[in-house]
């Protein structure tokens, strides 16, 4: 038995968008690591909640960089305050995320989700969206462990069952180059 501590498990009612890093100055504010999602997003929400420690947050402004923004919360007004924030996760109720058209889908959509190949193989799980910039990248683990990367594109991404938490695809096929001796 190990004395490594269990995480708790991601409760699927909820979007987490970052961690609140360190504390930034004298008057409150804190950094903030988004967990790919754009930092801004906090203003226009402008209540979040945390979690550990659990309270709701009045957002007062975001500043700073997409890299390294930096968020000031209504009522946090000294460094004490923001101390005590470090650590927590910030996140939202699912419920209140805008309905997408058509084939648009949030990636809290898909993560975890089951990947099963067109021809019915199991894959594994989304455990992480890659951005890239050209195009996102599906980190899908099996139950070994084993990782295979699927690009998060029309190609390979034949269908998202949001409701059974399952993605369907047809894995690209490589061909091996053989070098000439």
């Amino acid at each position: 038995m190990g004395l490594r501590k269990r995480r708790p498990p991601v409760r699927q009612d909820r979007i987490y968008l970052g961690r609140i890093v360190k504390p930034h100055g004298l008057r409150g504010e804190v950094k903030f690591h988004p967990f790919g999602c754009d930092p801004w997003i906090l203003e226009d929400l402008q209540k979040i909640q945390l979690e550990s420690p659990n309270r709701e947050l009045d957002v007062e402004y975001v500043r700073g960089t997409v890299k390294a923004p930096i968020v000031k919360f209504q009522t946090v007004d000294d460094r004490d305050g923001s101390e005590s924030l470090v650590g927590g996760v910030v996140w939202i109720q699912e419920s209140i995320l805008p309905e997408l058209a058509g084939e648009e889908f949030y990636e809290s959509d898909i993560l975890f989700s089951r990947v099963v190949t067109v021809s019915g193989k199991e894959l594994g799980q989304i455990q992480e969206i890659v951005e890239t910039g050209a195009c996102d990248v599906l980190v899908v683990r099996n139950e070994n462990g084993e990782e295979e990367l699927l690009p998060a594109s029309r190609e390979v991404v034949k269908e998202i069952r949001k409701t059974e938490g399952l993605v369907i695809v047809e894995p690209p096929v490589y061909e091996e180059t053989k070098n000439a001796d």
